[in-house]
C-alpha cells in the first residue's frame, strides 16, 4: 500500500513485520543472483556453515544485496511509485546477516521539500538481537507525478 501524500510527514516513523532470513530465503536470493551454476563460486561464508565458522561466523551469513533488497521492497511497499520512480537510497551495511536472523526495517521522515517534490528519511535494519545491520538514507517523491 502506497502512503498517502499527506502522510508524508517530518517525524513519521514507519516500522516494517519482521522478516526471518533463514537458509532457504538466503539460498533462493543467492542462486538467483550468481547466475548459471558454471559461474557460480566454490561453496563460501554465504552457504557453508564450516566456511562460516573458519571465518568466525556461528553460521553462513546471507549477501549485502539482499539485506538492501529487504530495506528496498520495505520502502517500496509503503511508498509505491514514489520510491521507485524517482527515489533514492545510499546504505552502508555495519554487521553481517547471519542465517536464521529476523530483520526489522525502520524509516524515518527527517525532511519534506515540497518545492523539490521530495521528502528524505533516514533509515535502517536491526536483527532480532538490536543491532543495526544496514544503515542509510533515502529519498522518496511527495507527489505520484
Amino acid at each position: 500500500m502506497s502512503a498517502a501524500r499527506d502522510a508524508i510527514r517530518i517525524g513519521t516513523e514507519l516500522v516494517s513485520a519482521p522478516y526471518l532470513l533463514d537458509a532457504a530465503a538466503a539460498k533462493a536470493y543467492h542462486d538467483g543472483i550468481e547466475g548459471p551454476p558454471r559461474r557460480r563460486p566454490p561453496r563460501g561464508i554465504h552457504d557453508d556453515k564450516d566456511a562460516a565458522r573458519k571465518a568466525g561466523f556461528t553460521a553462513p551469513i546471507a549477501g549485502g544485496e539482499q539485506t538492501i533488497a529487504i530495506i528496498a521492497q520495505f520502502l517500496a511497499d509503503h511508498f509505491g511509485l514514489r520510491f521507485v520512480r524517482g527515489g533514492r537510497i545510499e546504505v552502508s551495511l555495519t554487521r553481517p546477516v547471519l542465517f536464521g536472523d529476523t530483520l526489522t526495517s525502520h524509516a524515518k521522515i527527517v525532511s519534506v521539500d515540497t518545492d523539490a517534490n521530495r521528502a528524505e528519511l533516514l533509515i535502517q535494519v536491526a536483527n532480532q538481537r538490536g543491532e543495526q545491520v544496514l544503515t542509510g538514507t533515502a529519498a522518496v517523491r511527495i507527489d505520484d507525478a
